[in-house]
């Protein structure tokens, strides 16, 4: 194999490592500018577990049913679909008047500390 091809299988190789590995977490936008997130006072607090994709949410051991316009912000307060929820997250949340969930927004470690105090 001549130099060029071999340099350039080098770096797609490189680039198809790095694409394919976990990224570091990282601190939110919000935190790392000093942006607090509204979340509203009547969320209640839990632990939800990765969704099974059947429509329902598991927090805090309770199932819950999705209402059909719920919405899930991540971190960055950016809306997530709940295949992507890989992992148990602490979590602020809404139910509506049928009590399904209606908004979850996953909390970052200094939104977690300033909801235990609430």
């Amino acid at each position: 194999m001549d130099l060029p091809t071999s340099l350039l299988l080098s770096i797609l190789s490189a680039v198809a490592e790095a694409a394919l590995e976990p990224a570091a977490e990282q601190p939110a936008a919000q935190e790392a500018y000093g942006l607090p997130r509204a979340l509203p006072d009547e969320a209640r607090k839990g632990v939800m577990q990765p969704p099974a994709g059947d429509g329902y949410l598991t927090i805090n051991g309770q199932q819950w049913p999705l209402a059909p316009t719920a919405q899930i912000r991540n971190r960055q307060n950016l809306i997530v679909l709940p295949m992507q929820i890989e992992t148990a997250t602490e979590v602020v949340y809404v139910t509506n008047a049928d009590g399904a969930i209606h908004r979850v927004w996953m909390l970052t470690p200094t939104e977690s500390a300033v909801a235990r105090q609430r």
